[in-house]
């Protein structure tokens, strides 16, 4: 059965081409991606991702619960607090990245991708006679991101001053509102949580205030090319025999945290040494584009590994993109051949795939700065 955002009315008015994305019917652009990327990293944009899932946990035993739950330690933070982590089964398996809110001393927010029915089963099956309570929530949200994100949001509250994985309640022009200080992006952003019935009218006021500032919505495929020059991970990178440390996300995993789902069977793959590896490759060609779910071979067609995502960075021009491989050949500089008709017909594994602001300064910035702008 189909299934459709709060927003699929507007995108009909809007005339957007529509694509399924998991099920769900989503807006494909509203100009085009790669318009709505530039827009992003210029001045700013929005868009509503009500296909990830959105689970709150409560109960005076939460806060160990998620810790278990997740690979990162929920101890760095703070109530008021964000943090980027993996859900993972026994195996190491991932069911789902996630970003977790700490709304209060015992409440929390667990806010996830498209695995929403993976994720629901082992989460409920884990807080199975836990002193905790889930329940998958209905808010709705609009993800504003891009160096002027500051400058719209101030127009109905003062959010100047928060920092960074951080995130505030207030009154957004009556609107009971959740702002977080993150987003897909790696630009400053912002994502803006509220009920749905507030949707259409929160909609509204964000392309009135993005568009004083050369901004507006986004479909979904502006975040392709966004996720591929940041090094922003989802879909096909998640491949099935890694973890978050093939994955290249291994500053995420707490292991001296104590016990998690999956901490054992990443430990075993640590001391033994990892198989494969998720890296950047990049094609002396911009055109056509690196597709992903293409074989890449070394030498006399010997099995390389596949690749995962490709776009050609409409900033950088640079034809670029995610492969898994096998771990002798993931060496920086690394050339193996694609085995497709229709695209590059090599490309070379580059020193990190994170080609955009490698360091990520940008979305640290201050955001008072940005207002002087």
């Amino acid at each position: 059965m189909e299934k459709r955002t709060a927003y699929h009315s507007i995108y009909e008015k809007l005339g957007a081409p529509m694509i399924d994305f998991g099920g769900w019917k989503v807006a494909s652009h509203i100009t085009s991606s790669n318009d709505e990327y530039m827009m992003v990293r210029s001045n700013v944009g929005f868009a509503e991702y009500d296909f990830q899932s959105c689970f709150g946990v409560c109960g005076p035993e939460s806060f160990q619960f998620i810790q278990e739950l997740i690979v990162n330690d929920l101890g760095k933070i703070t109530p008021g607090g964000t943090i980027y982590s993996s859900i993972l089964d026994d195996k190491a398996s991932l069911i789902d990245d996630v970003i977790v809110f700490w709304i209060s001393e015992d409440q929390f927010m667990i806010h996830g991708g498209i695995t929403r029915d993976a994720s629901r089963k082992w989460i409920l099956e884990k807080a199975d006679g836990r002193k905790v309570w889930v329940t998958e929530l209905s808010n709705t949200f609009l993800s504003i991101q891009g160096p002027k994100s500051i400058n719209v949001l101030q127009q109905a509250v003062d959010i100047a001053d928060l920092e960074h994985n951080r995130l505030v309640h207030v009154d957004f022009h009556g609107v009971p509102t959740t702002i977080a200080r993150v987003g897909f992006s790696g630009e400053l952003g912002y994502e803006v949580h509220f009920g749905p019935e507030y949707a259409h009218g929160m909609w509204e006021k964000f392309t009135e205030y993005c568009a004083k500032y050369g901004g507006g919505p986004a479909g979904l495929m502006a975040a392709f090319p966004i996720a591929v020059d940041k090094g922003f991970l989802f879909g096909a990178d998640f491949y099935a025999g890694g973890s978050p440390l093939e994955y290249g996300l291994g500053w995420s995993v707490a292991f001296d945290k104590g016990f998690f789902h999956g901490r054992d069977e990443m430990l075993r793959r640590k001391q033994a040494g990892l198989r494969t590896k998720l890296v950047g490759i990049e094609a002396d060609t911009t055109e056509p584009q690196i597709a992903g779910g293409l074989k890449l071979t070394c030498g006399p067609k010997k099995n390389a590994g596949e690749t995962t995502i490709g776009w050609v960075s409409p900033l950088l021009e640079r034809n670029i993109g995610r492969a898994w491989v096998n771990s002798e050949f993931a060496e920086p500089g690394t050339e193996l051949e694609v085995q497709s008709n229709g695209g590059p017909k090599k490309v070379k594994v580059t020193a990190s795939y994170r080609f955009f602001d490698p360091k990520g300064e940008r979305v640290r910035v201050n955001p008072r700065e940005m207002l002087k702008v």
